[in-house]
């Protein structure tokens, strides 16, 4: 046999082997995502906040950008179950004063910075590594 042909056997079984992989992990067709995970989010009109699933949020939102197809890379609202007004945004609950804010709240910072008491839990996690690594 030529080396050629041995190559070729090798790039077609690591591409199965891949394609295997690939099938085995990609989770189910939704991406991976259910309502078991619940998140955060606020009506910007009402100031209502309350968790919902992250799967219905996702196709609710979704769907909303198929009904209002808009040129800016904005998501757009979702309808509000306290007060029946579009302005439902994704949110985040600070873990350390318990504020429920709007994504981004703080603007050129982490996501889930807390406009109220400044933690952010992406920060602390990276701290924790950075301080773990350095031991």
């Amino acid at each position: 046999m030529s080396k050629n042909v041995i190559y070729a056997g090798i790039i077609v079984v690591c591409l199965v082997v891949a394609g295997v992989v690939f099938m085995g992990t990609r989770g189910d067709e939704a991406g991976g995502l259910t309502d078991e995970k619940m998140i955060w989010v606020k009506c910007a009109r009402c100031g209502a906040s309350y968790q919902m699933g992250e799967k219905s949020y996702y196709d609710a939102l979704q769907e909303k950008t198929k009904a209002n197809p808009t040129p800016m890379p904005v998501a757009p609202p979702l309808t509000c179950e306290k007060c029946g007004q579009d302005g439902i945004r994704e949110a985040v609950k600070c873990e350390k004063c318990g504020e429920v804010f709007f994504k981004g709240a703080v603007p050129n910072d982490f996501s889930d910075r807390c406009p109220k008491c400044n933690h952010s839990h992406t920060e602390a996690v990276r701290e924790e590594r950075k301080r773990q690594m350095t031991q």
